[in-house]
């Protein structure tokens, strides 16, 4: 395996820099990061695709049609069926944040230490390193929700606890974006890395702030623009099937092609948003230099090494 010109990690790099790595990395490595995602996601996507249909008709049902007749439960049914679909809808999205998470930083990793970057990996032979950052993306994500769980149960005691609430969200919202990166990339304990990640967070909270709320704004638009195709389909399938003039044929083509797109868009946004976790790993390794001067350390280390 011949080397190649690889994409250096921990370095001090601007915003547009961090953010240019994290686009050179995708483009250099889409086959195999794709080819990776179609196992890993698209399965995920076929289900979103389903209840996302689901929740759309039910909700359409609702705002066009009322209650429908011989419904037992009547609003009681309906809105539970809505929050059902929802929570469905929601935990699906979390579990896609993830793998993407878990993904992206393990076939970062993989690029980093390998001479041939990631040319010949599979997903059978980074199984272990996949498995392992899923759970410790998991474990941060999961104290993350509970934090947040918590700190809103708290504040709704204290009325002035409520006003301070939502400042300090805002502000630990942009380091703790660092946390699951750095419990990957570290082989630390989650306190250590969560201690870590808030201190590199605050150091760095404005290029962190600016690069997510790019990428974000962004992907918005983007997904903005590819829900089109499945929102018009779904929306007439919606809005026909009050009609007893539609033929069968007709209202099943219109699911199927709402099925299908709705995974199309699904998968297609998951794609698009591994910058966003990428962009945030090289943000910690410029963060990290900047910080410990981790090649410093490194060069002196290999002193006897150099020419």
């Amino acid at each position: 395996m011949e080397d190649i010109d690889k994409i250096p990690f921990y370095k001090e790099r601007t915003i547009g820099e961090r953010l240019t790595a994290a686009l050179d990395f995708l483009r250099g490595n889409w086959t195999v990061m794709l080819r990776s995602a179609i196992y890993l996601l698209l399965p995920l996507s076929i289900v979103q695709s389903v209840t996302m249909n689901k929740f759309f008709g039910e909700y359409m049902g609702f705002a066009f049609g009322g209650i429908m007749d011989g419904d037992p439960d009547g609003e009681l049914g309906m809105a539970l069926r809505l929050a059902g679909s929802y929570g469905i809808l929601v935990l699906c999205f979390i579990i896609g944040s993830i793998i993407l998470q878990a993904y992206s930083f393990t076939m970062l990793q993989e690029y980093n230490e390998r001479d041939g970057g990631l040319e010949g990996v599979t997903l059978e032979k980074i199984r272990g390193r996949m498995w392992s950052n899923t759970k410790r993306v998991l474990k941060s994500t999961v104290i993350v929700i509970v934090a947040v769980i918590a700190l809103c149960a708290l504040s709704l005691i204290n009325p002035v606890g409520l006003v301070l609430l939502i400042p300090a969200l805002v502000a630990m919202s942009v380091p703790i974006l660092l946390f699951p990166c750095v419990y990957s990339f570290e082989d630390i304990k989650i306190r250590e890395a969560a201690s870590r990640a808030i201190r590199l967070g605050f150091s760095t909270w404005s290029g962190l702030f600016v690069i997510n709320l790019a990428i974000g704004f962004v992907l918005n638009i983007f997904e903005q623009v590819v829900a089109v195709p499945w929102g018009i389909v779904t929306l007439l399938a919606s809005v026909f099937s009050y009609s007893d003039d539609v033929p069968q044929w007709a209202m099943l083509t219109l699911h199927i092609l709402s099925f299908v797109f709705g995974v199309l868009v699904m998968f297609v946004t998951y794609v698009a948003m591994g910058i966003q976790p990428l962009a945030t790993a090289y943000h910690y390794a410029h963060a990290t230099e900047r910080k410990d001067s981790i090649t410093i350390d490194a060069d002196i280390d290999n002193f006897e090494n150099l020419e």
